[in-house]
């Protein structure tokens, strides 16, 4: 099965909610995690001329500082003016990355907000997939930060769980109820740590393994023979 995109359900309150954790944790010497800023490219054009396109545009990398005499240029609507436009690229990587403390583990993840009682899969990029993949392989705390809005509850689901999902299991989503009986929610913090998803994390592994060696997909959720899907 390919996994695709049908829109995101990230809300910007949780984003916002976890860089407020990520500075708490920071503070305190659990770990260094920053959300990545989305690449793309500024197009510069005059105004009265054609539509921005790349032919007829300066294209300038977002990672890199603009000229200064770039940044202050007026408004397409102004006389004489030039326009800027930005845009965005496709992701190759996921929204969160890091560094845990004291060891110095690498944590990359994307943050999901969905209203239903399931992680739905074609809301999952294929790439942010392959490259959770690569680096759990070196190590890496990996895999997907999942609010479940309905519930007030927050779960890590591991990179290696959601690939022995999608090869074992029937369903095209990921059920609530599976989180809840297989894995860590994240349980409340002190002050203004609202949730603490590293313990989840913590409790997870001393579960099942760093890489989860030890989880075995329970047995109503496993396909029947000959049925089996590939990512």
């Amino acid at each position: 099965m390919t996994l695709q995109r049908r829109g995101a359900e990230t809300g910007g309150g949780f984003q916002s909610l976890l860089n407020r954790i990520h500075e708490v944790y920071e503070r305190e010497g659990r770990a260094c995690i920053t959300r990545k800023a989305i690449p793309g490219k500024f197009l510069l054009g005059r105004a009265g001329s054609r539509p921005l396109g790349a032919s007829a545009a300066l294209l300038v990398d977002a990672r890199h500082r603009l000229p200064v005499g770039a940044l202050q240029l007026p408004s397409a609507g102004e006389r004489g003016g030039n326009s800027r436009q930005f845009v965005p690229e496709a992701k190759g990587e996921p929204d969160y990355g890091g560094t845990l403390a004291p060891a110095g583990r690498a944590i990359f993840f994307d943050a999901k907000t969905t209203r239903r009682d399931a992680l739905d899969f074609d809301n999952l990029h294929a790439h942010q997939v392959d490259y959770l993949v690569r680096t759990a392989r070196c190590g890496a705390v990996a895999g997907f930060l999942v609010e479940f809005s309905l519930h007030r509850s927050i779960y890590f689901l591991p990179i290696q769980i959601l690939i022995a999902w999608r090869e074992q299991a029937q369903r095209k989503s990921l059920p609530y109820r599976f989180f809840v009986e297989h894995l860590v929610a994240a349980p409340p913090g002190k002050g203004f740590l609202l949730f603490d998803y590293l313990v989840a994390i913590e409790a997870q592994e001393d579960r099942y393994g760093q890489q989860f060696t030890a989880f075995a997909m329970p047995v109503e959720f496993t396909t029947r023979r000959g049925s089996q899907r590939t990512l």
